[in-house]
């Protein structure tokens, strides 16, 4: 996928002068966590070291994506309690419902998630995996794992190299389940279909009610949110089709009523009869 592409498909009405600003500060923003991260390669003990020894750990194996959309409310999570998980941003706050905590918790943004929740997802009992960028909130803790967020449209298959956040953190969730060996993975609750319309990349103040999570309200009043680049995602997650198709593996798309159309569908409840 080239940049060129991505730009292709960006419609005018998509642009705005809060857009570009933000991707160049981002951009600008990422030296000196480039930097440090090169530095901190080194031992053992290191987040480089620690995804080295994740790569192929379930080789051969099958993992579930979980996103976090509303449409896991009309799903039997309890089918995968005993299933290799990779869980994102506050899916944690479905553990009732679930029955279970995923065996891994991936989260990418560092404005939106890691700085507004890093009090909850400290205490996470998963593996966590986090944008190297957000290492700031959580200084004390040694048991997080870190990756490198780039900007550069491609498919990590080596990922303490650096990872394409794809604009959504279910495209990083895709990248470390190749990295991990699965051979097949399944993904449920990608709605693809927030009710608010507007700028891609677009910071919305929450006012507590909004409806596009598995639970109400999953910003409090106040919190902010963004709009997501619809466009940007799907050009990412056909990259990610492709990669693990020609590797002879598959990503199949079990969320109810989801509006991604890159992978091919299943019906979850089917899938376990």
């Amino acid at each position: 996928m080239s940049r060129l592409k991505y730009i292709s498909k960006i419609s005018k009405n998509e642009i705005s002068v809060f857009r570009l600003y933000d991707a160049i500060i981002r951009r600008v923003k990422h030296i000196p966590s480039y930097l440090t991260w090169q530095i901190s390669r080194v031992g053992s003990n290191s987040s480089y070291s620690k995804l080295k020894a994740l790569k192929n750990k379930h080789r051969g194996r099958r993992c579930f994506i979980i996103a976090n959309g509303p449409s896991l409310k009309n799903m039997n999570l309890s089918h995968l309690k005993d299933e290799i998980t990779i869980g994102m941003n506050r899916i944690y706050l479905n553990q009732n419902e679930m029955g279970f905590i995923p065996t891994y918790l991936l989260v990418a943004d560092v404005k939106i998630q890691l700085k507004q929740f890093a009090d909850e997802l400290k205490d996470v009992n998963s593996t966590k995996i986090f944008n190297w960028a957000g290492k700031k909130y959580f200084r004390s803790n040694n048991k997080i794992l870190y990756y490198l967020q780039t900007f550069k449209p491609s498919f990590a298959q080596e990922i303490e190299s650096g990872v394409y956040g794809g604009h959504s953190v279910t495209y990083v969730c895709l990248q470390l389940a190749y990295y991990l060996g699965c051979s097949e993975v399944i993904l449920i609750g990608k709605d693809h279909s927030y009710a608010e319309q507007g700028v891609p990349g677009q910071e919305i103040k929450s006012d507590g009610n909004e409806q596009n999570h598995f639970i109400n309200g999953y910003y409090k009043k106040g919190m902010t949110w963004k709009i997501p680049d619809y466009k940007g995602e799907e050009l990412a997650y056909q990259l990610a089709k492709d990669n693990f198709e020609n590797s002879g593996r598959k990503v199949l798309d079990a969320t109810k009523n989801g509006k991604l159309n890159i992978f091919q569908k299943i019906d979850f409840d089917t899938f376990w009869k």
